[in-house]
């Protein structure tokens, strides 16, 4: 009997080459799609088959995709990269809405969308958000992860598709964590803000069984769901919490930073000296106080539930930093 093939777009990357490795151990046929140009680092398994081409190429997606079964779209512009809305525009809904027309053309059974909580935007208070809130993207990010899963709902009826908006994801091989581990090395950590931020965030391995579990998951075309560990942590928590993992007997000391100062060194270093790292439009991200979200909608419909403990997730994550010398 065949297994189910399964595209995953920006394999190569953090959470692709994740969900991956989760979809084979599900049973199903990978086939890991990436650029010319992307690093073949995390997908060296024989299981997984590699294709190149460009996502934005009609014809390349047609022949790729008359083979397939299923989509999950992680591929998309990161906010530490896009250098503007239209930047952000033009990845991550234009050429989704390329993927999703060619798999409605294909007869792809569902596509899972990668979205972000940037999408829905921040809560209101203290309390978890849900997906019944209303939404309310502050970023240039959010708005077109919002965009992108409008489009892919009025499709719902031609296409079976389900987007995650995902909490910050942390775990082995994730760069985008990196500095946070590398900046508590030390003894002076600068912290955005002057009250307390709220987050929520997701385990990279937990992250990519969901994408996975939503796949088959028996659940209304146009659903989205929330994925994160269902816990609130504020910024300094999470601190402590990957000092400890660090091994670390002395807290460096937090220095809190008025959010006009940080917008200024991110305007600086991303938009004129073109470094990647931490963009304005992410700073507007980081200005809501309240990025705590639910994952209860996800845990019930969709038959996943996060495994990872934080503690347990952080020191696995300094473990493997360590291993790639990425950590001293």
């Amino acid at each position: 009997m065949s297994r189910p093939k399964v595209l995953v777009t920006g394999a190569s990357g953090f959470l692709g080459s994740h969900i991956c490795e989760a979809a084979h151990e599900e049973g199903h046929e990978v086939h890991a799609l990436i650029r010319e140009t992307s690093s073949r680092q995390w997908l060296n398994q024989d299981e997984i088959h590699i294709h190149v081409a460009d996502l934005g190429e009609r014809e390349a997606m047609t022949a790729l995709l008359k083979d397939m079964d299923y989509v999950i779209h992680n591929a998309g512009v990161l906010a530490t990269v896009a250098r503007d809305a239209a930047e952000c525009q033009r990845v991550n809904v234009d050429i989704t809405r390329v993927l999703a027309e060619e798999s409605i053309r294909a007869g792809i059974k569902r596509l899972v969308y990668v979205s972000s909580l940037a999408a829905g935007g921040p809560g209101k208070g203290p309390q978890a958000r849900t997906e019944e809130d209303p939404d309310n993207p502050v970023s240039n990010y959010g708005r077109s992860k919002k965009a992108a899963e409008g489009m892919l709902y009025e499709l719902r009826d031609r296409l079976s598709v389900v987007s995650l908006r995902y909490g910050m994801i942390y775990g082995p091989r994730g760069h985008n964590t990196l500095g946070f581990f590398k900046a508590l090395q030390g003894n002076l950590v600068p912290l955005m803000g002057l009250k307390p931020l709220y987050s929520s965030v997701i385990y990279v391995r937990d992250a990519a069984c969901a994408a996975v579990s939503a796949l088959s998951a028996k659940v209304t075309s146009g659903s989205v769901y929330q994925i994160t560990d269902g816990n609130s942590y504020t910024i300094e928590e999470l601190c402590d919490s990957i000092e400890e993992a660090l091994g670390k007997k002395k807290r460096a000391k937090r220095i809190k930073v008025p959010f006009w100062l940080v917008m200024l060194k991110a305007w600086w270093n991303h938009d004129v000296r073109e470094l990647r790292g931490i963009s304005p439009d992410q700073v507007r991200n980081f200005k809501a106080r309240y990025w705590y979200a639910s994952p209860e909608k996800a845990v019930r419909e969709l038959g996943w539930k996060p495994e990872m403990d934080l503690s347990k997730g952080l020191a696995e994550t300094v473990e493997c930093y360590q291993e790639y010398g990425w950590l001293q």
